[in-house]
């Protein structure tokens, strides 16, 4: 009474045998066929990183079979690379790699001690270098020992910096007036431009601090007059404006042009 089933069982373990035995037959196939030996791999998104670079880091070479390759330990090495945000590793078979690139995109130069470029997240990704031909504003106010104390605040001053500055460019400044420095300060941010001119911030809205900054430039100018510093920051009168011009008569104040 139990033959068929006894037949049933002996043939489906045969079966399994079989098929475990095909798979490590086409496995040890697959990880010896020169089929699957890299012969090419591609790189997309790289502006500052070179191909050799990354390649080097991550050890990937000529002849590697592309089954054998740890994908996610290739992108943990490339990644070592100050300049790479993020990667992506991709086999295609049968003998090619590609790897896509995103890079850090440089927003500003931070100061923590030394000079670190600063990307759009106002993270400190890499420390300046002579070979970094790059023309960025500061933005400093912050010390290494910040930085190493409390790393996720000073990435948010930081990124508040690289708000205003991106706000300031937007707003079409002239060559004078051209923002070189934003320092962070216990009392708010302070613009200093290529003109030697500072802009001390107060509390509110950005665009609306900004618009009022070019309403006083513009009255200075009509007036053929030049500021050192320019007070946007009165907490008691938000509206008030206070000039300390460059000439020797000191200071003015009045309230901000509507």
């Amino acid at each position: 009474m139990h033959g068929p089933g006894l037949l049933k069982a002996i043939l489906l373990t045969g079966l399994t045998v079989a098929g475990v035995w095909g798979g490590l037959e086409l496995r040890s196939w697959a990880l010896t066929s020169p089929t699957f030996l890299l012969k090419e791999t591609t790189f997309a998104g790289l502006q500052r990183a070179g191909p050799g670079e990354l390649l080097k880091l991550s050890g990937l070479t000529v002849g590697q079979n592309l089954w054998s390759l740890d994908v996610e330990a290739l992108e943990r090495a490339m990644l070592a690379h100050p300049w790479v945000r993020s990667v992506e590793v991709t086999r295609r078979f049968p003998s090619s790699v590609s790897v896509e690139v995103l890079e850090h995109a440089p927003a500003a130069l931070g100061v923590l001690g030394d000079l670190y470029l600063l990307d759009e997240q106002g993270e400190p990704f890499k420390r300046l270098q002579p070979g970094d031909r790059l023309d960025l504003p500061l933005v400093s106010g912050m010390s290494r020992e910040d930085y190493l104390a409390d790393e996720a605040e000073v990435r948010e001053r930081f990124r508040r910096a690289l708000a205003v500055a991106e706000a300031y460019a937007k707003s079409g400044p002239g060559r004078r007036e051209r923002l070189s420095e934003v320092r962070v300060s216990p009392s708010g941010l302070v613009l200093v431009l290529s003109d030697g001119m500072e802009v001390r911030l107060g509390e509110g809205e950005t665009e609306a601090m900004l618009e009022r900054l070019a309403r006083v430039r513009a009255e200075l100018r009509a007036r053929g007059l030049s500021a050192e510093v320019i007070h946007l920051d009165n907490r008691a009168r938000p509206g008030w404006v206070a000039v300390k011009l460059s000439s020797p008569t000191s200071e003015r104040s009045g309230r901000s042009m509507q």
